[in-house]
């Protein structure tokens, strides 16, 4: 059955108080899931740069030696995804997390194809996030220098304290709960008003079966009739409080 832009308005307006609510209900669930039971992640961020000592006094060669640094930026962060660097921090740190959880935890990643790449170390307690990051940050460059020569690695940005949680975003939650709530509740109305057949009034019938109508019954519901009642026993009591006529008294002489 097709249904114009205007019937479906109307059926949205008529709905509007079902609608709403649920759009509140996704509302408050989306935050109260995130606020209270999706556990909250803290990331402490280290960048590391990469150095060699194979400079010269010409600028051709520091080129080169530059061009050097940004190619092994990936083999510097493959040499430190390593199970027995991982056990170093472990040892360090003295966290009570296994390497397989570091792999999680941990994520390298090089910054826009430069000798520069970046640590982030991922935590459900903030100032556990930073304990490992500062043990990355002291072993990084000794495990680089023992695996090899003519290269190190220094630090760019220390790594800080996470004050605040990198998630649940709650915001975009609450959003995206909005959004799930209000939709649904139109699915639903629509969807209840496709599978409803009955016949609701007139167009209904002249749509469907193409029927003329020749009258129609008025619909007699229980406040209807309440009204009629209602209405006939305040004049059958007002029709009591009349005076009653002397019918005898015309013939009467």
């Amino acid at each position: 059955m097709d249904v114009s832009l205007e019937q479906l308005l109307k059926l949205i307006r008529k709905n509007i108080l079902m609608i709403v609510t649920c759009s509140m209900v996704g509302l408050a669930a989306a935050y109260s899931l995130s606020w209270y039971v999706i556990p909250k992640t803290y990331v402490s961020t280290v960048k590391l740069y990469v150095s060699t000592t194979e400079m010269s006094q010409g600028s051709f060669m520091d080129i080169n030696a530059l061009t050097y640094a940004q190619k092994v930026v990936n083999t510097y962060i493959e040499m430190l995804q390593t199970n027995s660097f991982y056990r170093k921090v472990i040892d360090q740190s003295k966290c009570n997390y296994t390497v397989d959880d570091f792999r999680t935890m941990v994520h390298f990643s090089s910054l826009n194809d430069t000798e520069v790449f970046q640590v982030q170390v991922s935590a459900h307690d903030p100032n556990e996030a930073k304990n490992i990051a500062d043990a990355i940050t002291s072993l990084a460059p000794v495990t680089i220098s023992e695996l090899k020569e003519n290269s190190a690695l220094k630090v760019v940005d220390a790594a800080a304290f996470p004050d605040n949680s990198s998630s649940p975003n709650i915001p975009l939650n609450s959003v995206i709960g909005f959004l799930l709530g209000t939709i649904g509740s139109v699915m639903i109305v629509f969807l209840r008003n496709a599978l409803n057949v009955r016949i609701k009034n007139e167009d209904d019938l002249l749509e469907k079966y193409n029927i003329p109508i020749l009258a129609s019954i008025p619909a007699f519901n229980k406040r209807f009739y309440k009204e009629n009642t209602m209405k006939q026993r305040k004049r059958e009591k007002h029709e009591r409080t009349l005076p009653k006529r002397n019918h005898g008294a015309r013939y009467a002489s």
